[in-house]
């Protein structure tokens, strides 16, 4: 079954637009476009000693409380803007197709934690793109340092922390 839907030829366009140097973003590329701001499990960047003791080993009750979390924090974003993933097509695999979600289901099913970097998405009215990171941290990319707050307040209803660039 579908869970995505290309969204029209012009919102293609606008999208495009709005969203400039996406494939440096995916590539962890530092653009001047856009602000870098981290959602966190952690409430400061970890050492590599803090690495080998939070990291590693964890149990499964801990790994379903760190997921759940990044759950409830994705939820309230999809409850409180609009949402869009994106893939690259063309010759060179640089140009973003933008695409919505068939259903609020699979909208969720997609968003799901894995802590392996699965999901790219977009919130156009925050002009804001979002990544499912590695190691219990999540990225955002900001273009409009007010929405920062917003996320912050998502953030911390559900006990996840943001952080700067590192």
């Amino acid at each position: 079954m579908r869970r995505f839907l290309n969204v029209s030829k012009q919102r293609q366009k606008e999208l495009e637009a709005q969203f400039p140097n996406l494939i440096d973003l995916v590539q962890v590329n530092e653009t001047t476009e856009y602000t870098y701001l981290a959602v966190s499990i952690f409430d400061h960047w970890l050492t590599r000693e803090e690495s080998m003791d939070l990291l590693a080993d964890l149990d499964r009750n801990e790994i379903e409380r760190r997921t759940s979390i990044f759950d409830e924090f994705n939820q309230l974003l999809l409850e409180k803007t609009e949402v869009l993933t994106f893939r690259f097509r063309g010759m060179n695999g640089d140009k973003p197709k933008f695409k919505s979600f068939v259903s609020k289901q699979a909208q969720s099913s997609y968003i799901r934690q894995t802590d392996m970097g699965m999901y790219k998405t977009l919130l156009p009215e925050l002009n804001a793109v979002y990544f499912e990171g590695y190691d219990d941290t999540n990225i955002f990319y900001l273009q409009d340092l007010t929405v920062k707050s917003f996320i912050e307040s998502c953030a911390s209803k559900v006990g996840l922390h943001c952080l700067e660039h590192w």
